[in-house]
């Protein structure tokens, strides 16, 4: 199959590119999967650098997340179960996206609704269940809260900003452009607010004096201080993504006072027993929701299988309003 080259098969060159690798076999409660289309996300990048290997017994191809057509199953599989050769799914991944095949724990497909695109479906499960994660299983959102939302306006902040809406939440979405983050107001942001140094006085300002809840931070860097003086006391922050940095003086007297929560979450590493029960809540939860609408993905540009490297550069230079996805299999 052709598959993006991972960081060991590329020689000295830097950039991605495809060859040819060993068509996957389904081990013990898999599916292989024809791949249609594969979202990109930030963890490619990385990867692709270096930084980010995959999890033990994970493909070393990169790619996250897919949707497309299962041509086999692996012994444990039930063929008269759900999925069976041509169902279409979409898929939560340890790596293998970015290739022609990929071999997936049952565990982590999700059927794609009838109404979607395999492109649609393709720009879903990362984003679906990193939100679903960081909102309800770690960050522990309720109804009737508010919680703020940082580096809100990509691929992976607009599915935070539905689905915080979605569970009954007022939803503060924040940013560094105001015009990007003005779309967000009909996903379901009930306040839009610039990132800088008066964020916790601007938070304040949208919620009657008071700060939020829950802060989502998907930045990282030196403004997390900010961030968490824009949490009213015994509020928690869930920190997701460091695009502004990894490194950073936070004052832990202002945790201790105000009885703070700092927690850091990742999905990649997580056991595939872990990922099966939060893709079994996630899909019981968002699945009605994608079907009618009110759940939805964006997708910012499609690229074909053949420009990868345009695909992977578009991702780098950021600005992206949703997810850049690859067109693998002519899909649709």
């Amino acid at each position: 199959m052709r598959a993006v080259l991972p960081p060991v098969e590329r020689d000295r060159d830097p950039r991605p590119r495809l060859g040819d690798l060993p068509d996957p076999v389904p081990g013990s409660g898999e599916v292989v999967v024809a791949v249609e289309a594969a979202g990109l996300n930030h963890a490619d990048l990385m990867q692709m650098q270096g930084f980010y290997p995959p999890p033990r017994g994970e493909s070393p191809v990169p790619g996250l997340e897919c949707a497309g057509r299962i041509l086999e199953l692996g012994e444990g599989v039930n063929p008269a179960g759900p999925w069976q050769p041509g169902a279409r799914v979409m898929a939560l991944l340890g790596g293998g996206g970015h290739g022609e095949r990929v071999a997936i724990p049952v565990g982590q497909l999700l059927p794609l609704p009838a109404s979607f695109s395999y492109l649609q479906g393709a720009a879903l499960p990362e984003a679906g269940l990193t939100a679903w994660t960081n909102l309800v299983a770690e960050g522990g959102l309720q109804a009737g809260e508010t919680v703020l939302i940082t580096g809100a306006t990509g691929g992976m902040g607009t599915m935070f900003v539905q689905l915080a809406h979605a569970l009954g939440a007022r939803v503060l979405a924040a940013g560094r452009s105001r015009e990007r983050l003005e779309p967000l107001s009909a996903l379901g942001a009930d306040g839009l607010l610039l990132l800088g140094n008066d964020l916790p006085e601007r938070v304040r300002e949208q919620n009657e004096g008071h700060g939020v809840d829950l802060v989502i931070d998907l930045v990282g860097g030196d403004g997390i201080s900010t961030r968490l003086a824009a949490l009213r006391e015994r509020g928690r922050l869930v920190l997701v993504g460091l695009l502004a940095g990894r490194k950073v003086e936070v004052d832990l007297g202002d945790l201790l006072s105000r009885r703070l929560r700092l927690l850091g979450s990742v999905l990649r590493a997580r056991p595939r027993e872990e990922k099966a029960r939060l893709v079994q809540g996630f899909a019981d939860f968002a699945l009605p929701r994608l079907a009618d609408g009110r759940l939805r993905p964006l997708v910012d540009r499609v690229f074909p299988f053949e420009d990868v490297a345009g695909a992977y550069a578009a991702l780098a230079e950021g600005g992206a309003a949703g997810k850049i996805v690859l067109a693998v299999g002519g899909a649709g």
